[in-house]
């Protein structure tokens, strides 16, 4: 009786052994999956952002007023897009990464152009036919900067500064608005 007590207790303590049921983690929320690593975003974000370029290219030649509404409505454009694309619900804060992201692409590209221009400028005949540029012409403050090439590079970090700030926060601020207020568009399967 005492050897079927004893075998009895044993499973008892091979149960006791065992480890509890590990607990499934979670799924992470989407805030975390949009990225870098998020391929989806990264394509969404680059197409609009070359759009948002040709955007606003158009806008300028309207009024220079017209890029930030460019700019957000880039964001905004990148939310529906991804949305349309996935399942998954974007928070504002998800929503905002994805504008910010398109800005940065947007941003790079923009670099891209102005280091060319640079280059251009700082030779001579560069120089010389942005001298004669209607803008220097009628802007004194200008043609100083052009002709002094020390001024016109203590200004060129301030405004890459300023250029980021306007480019990356602006799709920010159409991409959170975007997650906030866009009508959810079913993904077709």
């Amino acid at each position: 009786m005492e050897e079927d007590l004893a075998r009895l207790a044993e499973p008892e303590a091979a149960a006791s052994a065992l480890p509890p049921a590990a607990v499934q983690p979670k799924p992470k929320a989407t805030n975390s999956r949009i990225s870098f690593r998020n391929g989806r975003a990264v394509a969404v974000s680059i197409v609009v952002a070359a759009l948002a370029l040709f955007g606003m290219g158009f806008a300028s030649l309207l009024t220079p007023l017209l890029a930030p509404v460019v700019l957000c409505a880039a964001g905004f454009i990148s939310v529906v897009i991804y949305r349309s694309q996935s399942a998954e619900p974007l928070s504002g804060s998800a929503g905002a990464r994805l504008g910010w992201m398109t800005g940065l692409w947007l941003f790079l590209v923009i670099l891209a152009i102005l280091a060319v221009v640079a280059v251009y400028i700082s030779s001579s005949a560069g120089r010389d036919a942005l001298r004669a540029a209607p803008m220097a012409m009628s802007n004194p403050e200008v043609a100083k900067m052009l002709s002094d090439p020390h001024e016109f590079l203590a200004a060129v970090p301030l405004t890459i500064v300023q250029i980021f700030l306007m480019i990356t926060l602006l799709p920010g601020l159409g991409g959170f608005l975007g997650a906030k207020f866009a009508k959810r568009v079913r993904p077709s399967s």
